[in-house]
């Protein structure tokens, strides 16, 4: 049922995931990524290139919060980082391993010209303030096309040569559909069960 929603109401219950990840801790992340891994085989298999893709930042990550806090180490070797740490970091790569499989979630079923019309149509308001929307929209649509299609080893010597002069541009066109009251209740019931989980694992 969610892949039949509107761009934009995928895109708010991703965003609501993605700020309740960062308040919860081991069991209810752990029902998330198995969650996650039962949403079919193309969101696993678009996570784990994502996960490849991000591998060297979560290790550094991982590294920096597992030295960060000080502590017994095990067996009391002074260049490990402490179980204080360890437990930290785990958490923290678990926060963002369930991050990216959201976010396949919702990449697979949506792709990027219906991710930019979701984009485009919950930040349409702010063009009443004179900011270009259309054209940022657009902008992050081409950045998110071009690291899917970016091969993941690449020398850093080829960011440096010249590029080929590129054409005028097509005009961008999205064909979005109508917002629905189906739409209305699954962002509803998102924020209800985002609002409930944070209660209850913090509470």
């Amino acid at each position: 049922m969610l892949a039949h929603l509107h761009p934009a109401a995928r895109l708010l219950i991703w965003l609501m995931l993605a700020i309740v990840v960062q308040l919860l801790a081991w069991p209810p992340l752990g029902l998330l990524g198995c969650g996650l891994l039962l949403s079919g085989r193309q969101v696993r298999r678009h996570g784990w290139r994502l996960l490849r893709r991000t591998r060297i930042l979560l290790l550094t990550l991982v590294l920096i919060l597992a030295y960060a806090l000080p502590g017994p180490t095990p067996w009391n070797l002074a260049w490990l980082p402490s179980y204080a740490g360890l437990e930290e970091a785990a958490v923290h790569l678990l926060r963002l391993l369930v991050l990216l499989g959201s976010l396949a979630w919702l990449l697979v079923p949506l792709g990027h010209r219906a991710l930019m019309g979701g984009l485009w149509y919950l930040l349409r308001p702010l063009q009443g303030l004179g900011l270009p929307m259309d054209r940022s929209v657009v902008r992050l649509a081409l950045v998110l096309e071009y690291m899917e299609k970016m091969p993941e080893k690449q020398d850093w010597r080829q960011w440096l040569l010249p590029r080929p002069e590129a054409g005028e541009l097509a005009p961008v066109r999205i064909a979005l559909p109508a917002w629905t009251g189906r739409d209305t209740l699954a962002v509803l019931a998102g924020a209800a069960l985002s609002g409930s989980g944070v209660l209850l694992w913090q509470g």
